[in-house]
Order: structure tokens, then sequence, then C-alpha cells
């Protein structure tokens, strides 16, 4: 990085912390938010809504003069930071292997990869495989290296093909469906109330584009930092209401509660099913939820 992330991150601080309307700033300790914020700007999709969340601020100010000192240098620094990390986002290597990934695509559950490594021996110098991850950790599943170009990349779009048939094969299956929702589906997001053990709506831009349904953004809240009142934690724990998988977001990932009316009736019942579940005695402590 060019920039300095953590002074940088100590600008950005007094920033929002001057212009917080949720009251986070003013009730986490200043190192913990500088930290926090430090973390973030090494994360590429973070920081393109930071610029956005800045530029909806800046709409604010009336006066130039506090635009040109404050702000500009701001978005400046950000979008510094931006390039940096996009420079750095398309150089992706297949672990500690020679090979540079050249194209990814993301459907599903499985990313399939095509890399290139111009030095590898045999002349092997294209790969494809299958990579999967999670919050902890990442790996390539059916690796194939190749010393023919088309060979590997017929391979590669083959995958890619029988991912998008088993997603289409899924939605079609699916017994759950609802369309998307919207702010209007939902009470305004108030950072002040908790929203543990609420049914929310997670906004539909954070998932990916084939996920963006009405099945998938609903989900029953089980806990996290980010779900509390003033959260000073971004954690928010929760159940997908469609088949039940527990998952995490960020409390900025999440839309709202969604309004009662507009909460579907085998997602109502799919939540009270996961609430009494969680509720009853279990016989054996192995068997409880990890906090």
């Amino acid at each position: 990085m060019m920039m300095d992330n953590r002074k940088f991150a100590e600008q950005l601080y007094h920033f929002l912390k001057d212009n917080d309307v949720h009251s986070y700033y003013a009730d986490t300790p200043p190192e913990d938010c500088i930290a926090e914020l430090e973390d973030y700007l090494s994360d590429l999709h973070i920081v393109r809504e930071t610029i956005k969340d800045i530029e909806n601020i800046s709409d604010m100010f009336a006066d130039h003069e506090v635009y040109v000192d404050e702000v500009k240098p701001l978005l400046n620094g950000l979008r510094e930071i931006q390039g940096e990390l996009e420079v750095e986002q398309r150089r992706r290597m297949v672990g500690d292997t020679g090979y540079e990934v050249k194209h990814a695509v993301h459907v599903g559950e499985k990313e399939i990869v095509f890399a290139e490594d111009k030095g590898a021996e045999n002349g092997m110098c294209w790969f494809v495989g299958d990579y999967t991850s999670n919050d902890l950790l990442g790996q390539y599943a059916d690796c194939q290296v190749s010393d023919d170009y088309l060979e590997a990349l017929g391979e590669f779009t083959g995958r890619v093909n029988t991912q998008i048939e088993a997603m289409q094969s899924e939605i079609d299956r699916s017994k759950t469906t609802c369309e998307v929702f919207t702010t209007e589906h939902c009470y305004p997001h108030d950072y002040s109330k908790s929203i543990d053990g609420k049914i929310v709506a997670i906004k539909a831009g954070i998932l990916r584009p084939e996920y963006r349904r009405g099945e998938v953004q609903i989900v029953l809240v089980s806990g996290g930092s980010g779900a509390r009142a003033n959260p000073n934690g971004r954690a928010v724990f929760c159940y997908h209401l469609n088949d039940g998988k527990h998952t995490r977001f960020d409390r900025s990932d999440v839309q709202g509660e969604v309004k009662s009316e507009f909460v579907p009736k085998w997602a109502a019942e799919k939540a009270a099913a996961i609430q009494a579940e969680k509720a009853s005695p279990q016989k054996n402590p192995k068997d409880r939820e990890d906090r």
C-alpha cells in the first residue's frame, strides 16, 4: 500500500465520529474503532461501501470549504486504497503455487478457477480447480493441470455450466420462493435497538447475483455482538429460513426487521421451529450450538 492505513484510519475515525448519526463511535473506545477501521481498509468491498457512505454524507455539507478541507481528502484517500486493493485482487495466486488466476466464476457454493503458470514444468501451464471457502479457510479440490490451453478452457467452461445447471435446478425445486425484500418491507434499521431473535432481511446487494432472492434474504437472528442494541461489534449470527443453515453477516448488511405482514407463512413457521428447538433442553451438551 502506498498509504499508511493506520494514520488514514485515524483520520477516518475522527471524521466519522463527528458525523455519527447512530452514536456508535461515541460509545466505543477510540482505539477499538481505529483498529476496526484499519482492518476494514484491507477489504475492497467495505472500502467501496465507505466511499458511497461518505459521498452521501458529503451532501450535508453546504460549506464548500468544509468539503474541500475535510471530505474530499478522505474520498481521495479511500479511492487510492480502492485502486491498490483492486490491483492486488487482480493478481490472485492459487495457494503457494506459481499459478496466477486468470478467470474465476463463483456460482452457488463453489468457485471455478482457471489459472496459468508460464514457467510450469513439462509445459503444464494451465490449471483448473474448484474453490470453496468459509470465514476461516479456503481450499481447492478436483484440480487438473494441462499443457493444452483449449482442453483446460473446455474443462473450465464445462464446470461453470454444471454449476449453473445445479443452481437453476435448486431454484426450480424451491418451495419457499418470495419476492426480493426492500426497505418498504422492513422497519427502519435502528442501531439503538437489538435485533436478536428478530426476522430480518439481508440487503440483496450484499448477496451474490444468483442468491439475490427473497427466500435467501430472510433470516432469523440468533446472536452476535452486532445484533445487540448500540453494538460494539459487527457480527450478526443467523439462520437462513429457507434451508435452516447457520451463517454470519455484518450488522451493516441488514436491511431491517421484516414487517410482520410481509413475513411469509413458511418463514414464520420455520423461525418458530428453530426458536423452539433452541429453547428445548439438550440431553447432550455436545449437541448445543457453539456461541
